[in-house]
């Protein structure tokens, strides 16, 4: 079961990451060949060659112009935002469609109505919120370790909305593929091509309220079986407000403007049933054979209904017109011709492209549901799925057959403290959408996630280098541990897991571990404002200078003034939260226990 198989709600919109992005490099180029070391991003402190530097000159040298021209420059050396406070906003992101598999209609109850993501209240209190959902990277480097820790969802408006939801999530980012096609380069960063899928689970007990005339939500949350509401959601088309030009002529104005990130985002609200994984898509799995787009879709059968979840299979021709523009319709994919649904060697289903199922696809999700005859369904369940078209002029034949043995898992980004022991990771494993027809082997490799290549950033874990899936069964567990001889080293690591040796769409898990050290101070003696600063908050005012706006990080009395504050959100309660210090945990537990020390004035114990 998925969000293929219940009730459905879908919206689309526009949607903005107002992400601060320094942290994205250690280095920072200081000519069009120098680079300079920045940050130590493992262990989240200034690197020593920028220590001499005063606080002034590296913003200077961040905010300059980036002195690389073309398509690979940053904006400026510091990247396309600086001053993000990492919020992720839905605008006029509006319910387009809404009813049961087969019977989606762009009419109800609830169409129209606006949908908000909505980020936590205080620990404790209930009160707030006082901001949005939180975009973190568990890895700033890499492309494939996005989260967004939320608060809550809401649809409607006013002091009694058509549904409130509360309940503090985190959802992780999985397919990361090529949307877009052209042009070949803008101003933004490549990742103007691609696009980032979540999902996330909300159960029963988390919905505060709704409104019980309904409709639509009274078939959402009362259907048979349910214990939740699941959101799936797409942003893709994302580039910077800001131009490059723009962007310098605000900082040389000395006006330091926030530069997120704007796109599109289509997504689908539906019943939630046991079993279910909370923040990754399940079911059947189709690939996009060309290489250079690697799209995904999903699929599953149920009621005599082949479910197909197309969203990002297909993608744009042509980046949007205006590049403020996100919120009129979004305009049809590439026309690839008529669209065949295939199982096995048996057509399933046409489609032409003026089909309204795909000209406007972000209406209905990207969702398109199959009606299945009896001979059809038999082919559906026994025979691996596939979906082409021949393509036109200029765009090539589609193909995206399915992998007929697929792995997935929920646990896509973890935490290690230095005092951690293990974490269960459980893997799903799927033939055909079903168990395993015989015993498979699951191979699990390590990998650096993107910058830090030296072994000791990254292969500090202790894991089986396979596990199987036996006959009949769909699932397995592994522990992962760090290694006992990584000390207190800290870094990033990825797992990647690959089932009957297919690597065609691998599935992967990311690890942080933090380092544990002393900083160098004697035990029992009273922690200075120097050796907090340096050791835990100038990384953050320089690459966060958000944060300055509520507490002026380089300021002891201003820090010592908001200790209350501080201690509560470095603290266990918080941590699950979007009000989380730091927002983007990049804090470690070392850390967070030097800054507890001088706040309170207790001599430090290690």
């Amino acid at each position: 079961m998925s969000i293929l198989n219940g009730p459905r709600l879908n919206f689309w919109g526009g949607i903005s990451t107002d992400v601060s992005v320094p942290n994205n490099s250690p280095t920072l180029p200081t000519g069009a060949t120098s680079t300079m070391d920045l940050f130590d991003l493992t262990t989240s402190v200034v690197a020593p060659a920028a220590q001499g530097y005063s606080d002034e000159q590296l913003y200077a040298l961040i905010n300059a112009p980036d002195p690389e021209i073309g398509p690979q420059s940053r904006y400026t050396a510091g990247g396309w935002n600086h001053y993000g406070e990492h919020v992720v906003t839905l605008h006029n992101a509006l319910i387009s469609s809404q009813g049961t598999p087969g019977n989606i209609e762009p009419s109800g109850d609830l169409v129209g109505q606006p949908v908000y993501l909505l980020g936590s209240l205080v620990p404790g209190t209930g009160q707030g919120p006082y901001s949005g959902p939180m975009m973190v990277d568990l890895d700033p480097t890499a492309t494939t370790t996005t989260q967004i820790f939320v608060g809550g969802l809401q649809i409607g408006d006013g002091d009694t909305p058509q549904l409130l939801i509360r309940w503090d999530s985190v959802c992780s980012s999985f397919d990361v593929n090529t949307r877009v096609l052209l042009p070949p380069s803008m101003d933004s960063p490549g990742s103007f091509h691609g696009s980032g899928t979540f999902q996330l689970t909300f159960p029963l007990s988390s919905i505060v309220s709704y409104n019980p005339d309904s409709a639509g939500l009274k078939a959402l949350i009362e259907a048979p079986g349910a214990t939740g509401i699941v959101l799936r959601f797409v942003m893709f088309e994302m580039c910077p407000t800001l131009t490059t030009a723009q962007l310098n002529a605000d900082y040389a104005a000395r006006q330091f403007s926030p530069n997120p990130s704007i796109g599109r985002v289509i997504g689908t609200l539906a019943t939630a049933y046991a079993n279910e994984p909370q923040i990754c898509p399940p079911g059947r799995q189709l690939v996009n054979a060309d290489e250079d787009i690697s799209s995904v879709a999903y699929a599953e059968v149920a009621n005599d209904l082949l479910s197909l979840d197309m969203v990002n299979l297909i993608p744009k021709q042509t980046f949007r017109a205006r590049r403020d523009d996100i919120t009129s319709p979004i305009g049809p994919n590439v026309n690839y011709g008529t669209l065949t649904i295939a199982a096995g060697n048996t057509s399933v289903a046409l489609y032409q492209p003026d089909n309204p199922l795909l000209l406007d696809y972000y209406l209905y999700g990207g969702i398109l549901d199959v009606p299945l005859n009896p001979t059809l369904l038999q082919q559906v369940q026994s025979n691996p799925l596939s979906i082409s078209a021949p393509g036109n002029p200029g765009t090539g034949p589609l193909s995206a057959p399915e992998i007929a043995y697929r792995v997935y898992t929920d646990q896509r980004n973890s935490y290690f403290d230095p005092d951690s022991r293990s974490i269960q990771v459980t893997l799903q494993a799927r033939y055909l959408g079903g168990p395993m027809p015989q015993d498979m082997q699951v191979t699990i490799a390590a990998s650096p996630t993107n910058t830090y290549q030296g072994k000791q950033y990254w292969d500090f874990l202790q894991f089986p280098a396979s596990l199987t899936i036996a006959s009949g069964q769909s699932s397995a567990s592994f522990s992962v541990a760090p290694n006992d001889n990584s000390g207190g080293l800290a870094g990033f690591t990825t797992l990647t897991y690959t089932i009957d040796n297919d690597a065609t769409y691998p599935t992967y898990s990311n690890f942080r571990k933090y380092a544990r050290t002393d900083f160098g101070i004697p035990a029992g003696s009273q922690v200075t404002w120097d050796q907090v600063y340096q050791n835990v908050l100038r990384f953050h005012y320089l690459a966060f200078p958000a944060m300055s706006r509520y507490i002026q990080l380089n300021q002891p009395d201003a820090v010592m003034g908001f200790k209350q504050a501080i201690l509560a959100r470095i603290s266990p309660d918080y941590q699950n939260t979007t009000l989380y210090m730091s927002v983007v945990r990049s804090m470690s537990p070392s850390q967070r226990a030097l800054l507890t020390a001088w706040l309170n004035g207790t001599p430090w114990q290690p």
